[in-house]
């Protein structure tokens, strides 16, 4: 008894001297992201989940009431945030700026349970942050799985190493969080995460492995039990969820490892030296050494040390043949810290001399600054890298809720006249008391409006990347699905607005089934109206 209050009393010690690094985390995680994802914009990512956030606000829901086939998770945090802090752009940005800093404090919990020194810790933590969240600045399906997928791993290797039951059990619940968030990286990392849990009770006393795994396995039947409960209260038919988010989703897989037409871009396209080796060559600095290091040290026969190099490397193994099969602009620089953590615990386990450390932690440094300036101020991200940011205009002038936001993107560099077209489109659509659909990439139209827009999508691209179109097995399905939400839901009139020819009514018409329109251009190439008539007209 007199051990226990003892052990509590110096956990509660040492939570009480580290809290102003901790708050100091919080603060500067927090603010890095909101000073990131204020500058500039690319639609089609920057307002993703403001809208669909937004219609679970007025009771539609993903996947029961409108297409998505990612980041169901991510949509009902944007609706928390929406609901608790209001419908504007501030509330966009601190439900970014919150992942980042529920990332880096894990990191920082990571290393400091490993007892990795403090100073360090904060360093690397601070690396983190900077590199991780604020790449994108806004809510992202594929940073919140990745950020999950992080948590997973690094809980999977507290759960080895301290062999404490409820470690055991949050480890799948923080999988299912990562997979409800984006099917990949989740998946990837729940393979590792099976293999070296399996790996674990097959090797740990029986006693110690039968009540973990017992954990282990309630804590896996809690999430599926939590999914099933969550289509059963929602009325969302299990085929929806089916179709959304396992089929289709495996059809892009599909495409671009087998690099068909059909695909945005195919796997063999990725592979090669420049986006291997080039653009991600300050991982493979940390990367490369450390496996060089992890197999010298694996001869030392310290288990936890062994799982815990394993476990990294593997982990980032799959992040890369993540990003090479997404295709997508790179949001996994924040490994590198990740990876200098642990090469540095290497390098004292191997005593090399402490100069390779702080050349080590010199490189670690220059990374951070250089990916900090190349994503986090020239935004490459949202392809601004080239784009003169002093253009840039505060985009109140659309409206009040949307104060904060620097207006700028790569398809209008002089602003002016994409938020001319916009304001127009916003007084139009306010002004239409017709039950209507809003067709848009600024999806946040309907929230900053605090109308129920009857969104279709969350992104609206015509390569079968987002959602199926008329060559795709899956069509039918995502047809009759839309067909149903203009008869639900009495629409009048379907609004389309983007950049020039982005969203043609051609792409669209032949979603509905038995419905005639009456179309009307408002503003060429941009902005235009689709009135439902009778087809006998």
């Amino acid at each position: 008894m007199i051990s226990t209050f003892q052990t509590m009393f110096l956990i509660k010690k040492s939570v009480f001297k580290e809290f102003p690094i901790i708050l100091g985390i919080i603060i500067y995680a927090s603010c890095i992201n909101w000073l990131s994802g204020s500058l500039g914009i690319i639609p089609i990512d920057s307002f993703g989940f403001m809208d669909t956030g937004f219609s679970i606000l007025k009771n539609k829901l993903p996947i029961r009431d409108f297409w998505i086939f990612t980041g169901l998770l991510v949509d009902y945090m944007e609706a928390f945030f929406l609901l608790i802090f209001g419908n504007n752009w501030s509330s966009h940005i601190l439900h970014a700026s919150s992942m980042n800093v529920i990332a880096s404090l894990s990191f920082y919990y990571f290393l400091r349970k490993i007892d990795f020194d403090i100073k360090f810790s904060i360093f690397y933590t601070i690396s983190f942050a900077t590199l991780c969240y604020p790449v994108s600045g806004t809510p992202f399906a594929y940073i919140h799985a990745y950020i999950f997928s992080l948590i997973a791993i690094f809980t999977l290797f507290l759960a080895i190493k301290n062999k404490n039951n409820s470690t055991w059990f949050l480890l799948p619940i923080f999988c299912f969080l990562a997979f409800i968030s984006m099917q990949t990286p989740s998946a990837y990392i729940i393979f590792l995460v099976i293999i070296f849990s399996l790996f674990y009770f097959s090797k740990e006393k029986k006693t110690i492995a039968i009540d973990n795994s017992k954990y282990f396995i309630l804590g896996g039947c809690a999430s599926i039990l939590f999914l099933i409960f969550y289509l059963i209260a929602t009325n969302t038919p299990f085929e929806n969820f089916l179709y959304q988010y396992i089929l289709f989703p495996l059809t892009i897989g599909e495409g671009r490892l087998s690099s068909s037409e059909t695909a945005y871009l195919g796997l063999i396209d990725q592979l090669n030296i420049k986006r291997i080796f080039g653009e991600f060559k300050f991982i493979h600095i940390f990367l490369l050494p450390l496996t060089i290091l992890a197999v010298k040290n694996f001869k030392k026969n310290d288990f936890n040390f062994n799982i815990l190099n394993l476990i990294i490397i593997l982990s980032v193994i799959s992040f890369i043949f993540n990003q090479l099969l997404t295709a997508n602009q790179i949001y996994i620089f924040s490994l590198i810290p990740i990876l200098a953590a642990v090469l540095h615990m290497n390098f004292l386990k191997s005593h090399i001399p402490s100069k390779a450390i702080w050349i080590l932690v010199f490189i670690a440094l220059f990374a951070t600054i250089k990916f900090h300036f190349r994503y986090n101020i020239d935004r490459k991200f949202h392809d601004l890298e080239f784009v003169d940011k002093s253009f840039a205009i505060d985009a109140s002038k659309i409206h009040k809720n949307l104060r904060g936001l620097q207006w700028i993107s790569k398809f209008s560099p002089n602003p002016e006249n994409e938020i001319k077209t916009i304001k127009k489109a916003l007084q139009v659509i306010d002004n239409d008391k017709r039950k209507k659909i809003v067709i848009t990439h600024y999806q946040f139209i309907s929230t900053i409006l605090n109308k129920d827009l009857n969104i279709l999508n969350r992104w609206y691209l015509w390569d079968n990347n987002t959602h199926p179109t008329e060559n795709h097995k899956y069509f039918e399905f995502y047809k009759d699905m839309v067909s149903k939400n203009l008869t639900k839901n009495k629409i009048k009139v379907i609004y389309l607005l983007g950049q020039d020819n982005e969203i043609q009514f051609n792409n669209i018409k032949n979603y509905f089934t038995n419905v005639c329109f009456k179309s009307k251009t408002l503003e060429e190439k941009r902005f235009s109206a689709h009135e439902v008539i009778d087809c006998k007209k």
